[in-house]
């Protein structure tokens, strides 16, 4: 026969697990959408540079001196790129925050699992 004070730090260490493995399923999910979300913007920007390439005139250079300018004319095409780059830094941040809050809770979880007697 259990004690009081076991049965409570079972249901605690059952309580954590369930809220661990429902974490994780969320976690999961997300990461997966995030990557599925970067592949169909990839698939995309791939399908759409032939079009542009194919709107450049071979013989015709005076106005692509730089990378940006095949995007659109002068200020446009340092538009775009300058968006494109803030995106990229934005989901990158997002990622890196997202990974460190994951590591954290990871870490207060362990942790718990200490104070409360969980596997």
């Amino acid at each position: 026969m259990r004690s009081h004070e076991e049965r409570v730090a079972e249901t605690k260490r059952r309580i954590a697990k369930i809220e661990r493995e429902k974490r994780l399923r969320r976690n999961k999910i997300t990461m997966a959408s995030a990557v599925a979300a970067c592949l169909v913007l990839l698939i995309g920007a791939s399908l759409a540079m032939p079009g542009i390439a194919a709107s450049i005139q071979t013989g015709d250079y005076s106005g692509f001196e730089t990378a940006a300018s095949m995007y659109g004319g002068g200020a446009l095409g340092y538009i775009v790129i300058g968006l494109l780059a803030f995106l990229l830094g934005v989901c990158v941040t997002v990622l890196c925050f997202r990974l460190h809050q994951m590591k954290r809770e990871d870490d207060q979880n362990n942790e718990s699992e200490g104070i409360h007697g969980a596997d």
